[in-house]
């Protein structure tokens, strides 16, 4: 049982930082509407692989709580 809650506060922590990383990419998002500079879009780019390997994270984890 110990083990599954340290996997499961593992797992809230991934959907937190999706969660504010998600907000993040909006932000920019809406920001290089003005800003079209090459920094802003490799800032977004990095961001968006961020938030996608905390998804493959997250997907892995989950997986791992139904076994």
């Amino acid at each position: 049982m110990r083990l599954k809650k340290r996997r499961s506060k593992k797992l809230k922590k991934l959907e937190e930082e999706h969660a504010y990383l998600d907000k993040k990419v909006i932000q920019l998002t809406k920001d290089r509407l003005k800003d079209r500079s090459f920094e802003s879009k490799d800032v977004l780019t990095r961001l968006k692989r961020t938030k996608l390997m905390i998804k493959d994270a997250i997907a892995k984890a989950k997986a791992t709580l139904t076994k």
